[in-house]
């Protein structure tokens, strides 16, 4: 990405890759993640601060802000997996930035918080899926990065904890909002009000982790799943994901409406086409995104 270019017409920057620069950054501006891109289509985001048990700061918010923009124009990445370096998946909010939006007048903290809230929205609005493989605690906002995934693959040793009502406040980046539908209100108010600790069996039983795989061979049994997602239809996977997650928030009538607008979109393409066509061939349908 060293170098860029602009598009015709000279309105839009791209990169040496043909991207959009919008919130890239320079591979060499990484600095608390790294970034693989799998020959087979997956990419992986390692959430890189081991020594501060993967706690973001706004660094990290701004890397991986970057990589999900460059997940969405890529078309090389089929399937987006996030997990962290160390004994840890994410313990949530670096202490010391919480030091500083926490002494802001009111209007500031909204506004400076906000960056953290859009990094996950980022998230739940990228069209293809997103594995959280939480490989260790998932503290905090760490949980509130695991909920904004898709999927939520998590290591027979990990946990999930939300601790902010030990420091006199509550979790404020989605853990209320995301949570209450998929584990319900008084599974959550365990977890918010007693603060305690959900290990990966609870988890698994309460519909808070999608699958619980042992230590030994956990992320083998994460790209396992992600060859089953890469199996599946992309534009089909990427409507369904975006009328899901909008099908929380309205009433039943809205959300059949969205249903039916989203297949009367994917019933004209091509991978439509192919898979019906391999339906009645008995093959294995080969999607092209198109």
């Amino acid at each position: 990405m060293s170098q860029s270019h602009s598009a015709p017409g000279g309105s839009v920057e791209l990169d040496a890759n043909g991207l959009p620069l919008g919130f890239l950054l320079p591979p060499g501006e990484r600095r608390v993640t790294r970034f693989e891109v799998r020959d087979d289509g997956i990419a992986v985001i390692t959430l890189d601060r081991p020594e501060k048990l993967n706690a973001f700061d706004e660094r990290m918010i701004r890397e991986m802000r970057a990589l999900i923009w460059q997940a969405s124009f890529d078309d090389a990445i089929r399937v987006l997996v996030i997990t962290g370096a160390g004994r840890a998946f994410c313990s949530g909010r670096d202490i010391n930035g919480l030091d500083y939006e926490n002494n802001l007048p009111t209007q500031q903290y909204r506004a400076y918080v906000r960056a953290n809230h859009e990094l996950f929205d980022d998230m739940e609005a990228l069209e293809k899926p997103i594995v959280a493989a939480v490989n260790g605690i998932a503290a905090g906002g760490g949980t509130e990065m695991a909920i904004a995934s898709d999927f939520r693959i998590i290591a027979q040793s990990a946990s999930f904890l939300l601790p902010e009502n030990q420091l006199g406040v509550l979790p404020a980046s989605g853990a209320c909002s995301r949570l209450i539908q998929m584990i319900g209100i008084g599974r959550l108010k365990e977890m918010v009000l007693a603060a305690l600790p959900i290990d990966a069996q609870r988890a698994y039983d309460i519909g808070l982790a999608t699958r619980v795989a042992p230590d030994a061979t956990f992320m083998d049994e994460v790209f396992a799943f992600c060859r089953i997602l890469l199996q599946r239809a992309p534009l089909a996977m990427g409507m369904a994901k975006h009328i899901i997650n909008t099908c929380q928030n309205v009433d039943t009538e809205t959300g059949r409406i969205l249903e039916r607008l989203g297949q009367s979109i994917l019933i004209g393409t091509a991978d439509n086409h192919e898979g019906m066509t391999a339906f009645r061939e008995k093959r294995p349908p080969h999607f092209t995104n198109r």
